[in-house]
């Protein structure tokens, strides 16, 4: 992939320009998962359009903190980037040593893709609409069970989103990834889950797994007959996107660096091969403007710290 980048760098129709140095985006989770792929796709496009190669780097470590702090403590040239997402807002508020606030100590330049979750039950949960199994899960309190791949990730916040706006008394049961989570959903051994749209089609689509809802503005083309949130009777605008993945710099960024970075952004999201290559995946490519991820979040960092202090939510727990 990487050389894929920098062969792409040498194109010079349609550059944006900004000097031969290069960039660099840090990834703070291992290869191969979905802020990886999404990343790495952007980055093709993003060395087509500014004709330079943009390296792609996975620097693990605390949950993302040392590549975010790598980039927080970088020039504001924008050579050095991040791949942000929902755990780099909710952080600071589940981990005791998380040192950076997201608007602060970053700029935000764009997003990058998104992708819907679905909530889904085994058939021996016997609600098949959202206000069925709100209503069974409030009959019931304390008593149905909701499967996360992990703490901290959408699979985690999502349920606690509903589970808060709904006022359920349902309960976390993590997983160490989605797989075991989605083998005791089949078994009846958890009672739903918010997961992504991949890892559940085939049980879906065969009758093991029931759809109940699904996030975001607007309905799935995989299964188009599951409502989103809001048509359900539940509208959760912090999933509007589902998971989404987004790019940041460092803090102090002029603005026309800030500018540019966020045009090659947009062109590399409309790119036709790599929209082709993600929505293989169930993953859109989108962007937006720097001012209007900046406003998205602050927006989501208010409402994630309101939730996860009224549910003393600690990573970890």
């Amino acid at each position: 992939m990487l050389v894929w980048c920098l062969l792409l760098a040498g194109n010079t129709g349609a550059q944006i320009g900004g000097g031969g140095e290069g960039y660099r985006i840090l990834v703070g989770y291992p290869p191969g998962g979905g802020t990886d792929t999404v990343t790495r796709h952007i980055a093709v496009g993003m060395a087509e359009a500014l004709g330079q190669p943009v390296i792609v780097e996975n620097r693990t470590g605390a949950s993302g903190l040392i590549a975010a702090e790598a980039v927080s403590r970088a020039a504001p040239n924008g050579r050095l980037l991040l791949n942000i997402d929902q755990g780099f807002i909710a952080n600071p508020f589940l981990m005791k040593n998380w040192s950076l606030v997201p608007h602060r100590d970053v700029t935000p330049i764009s997003l990058m893709g998104s992708a819907p979750l679905i909530l889904v039950v085994p058939p021996s949960v016997t609600a098949r609409t959202l206000q069925e199994l709100i209503a069974l899960a409030k009959a019931n309190p304390g008593k149905l069970t909701y499967g996360s791949a992990g703490s901290g990730n959408t699979t985690h916040l999502s349920p606690e989103l509903l589970k808060f706006k709904a006022g359920l008394d349902i309960i976390q049961v993590p997983y160490k990834g989605s797989g075991p989570a989605v083998t005791d959903l089949l078994g009846g051994r958890i009672s739903m889950m918010f997961t992504g749209v991949s890892a559940v089609r085939g049980a879906v689509a065969d009758g093991r797994l029931y759809p109940i809802a699904i996030t975001g503005t607007s309905r799935s083309q995989v299964f188009p007959q599951v409502p989103t949130l809001a048509e359900a009777g539940v509208p959760i605008p912090e999933l509007n996107l589902g998971t989404w993945w987004g790019l940041a710099g460092p803090p102090e960024m002029p603005r026309d660096v800030v500018a540019r970075i966020a045009q090659a952004v947009k062109a590399a999201a409309e790119n036709a091969t790599i929209r082709e290559k993600l929505a293989a995946l169930n993953i859109r490519s989108v962007s937006n403007t720097p001012e209007e991820f900046l406003d998205m979040v602050r927006a989501e960092s208010a409402s994630y710290g309101n939730l996860l202090r009224r549910a003393n939510i600690k990573l970890g727990d």
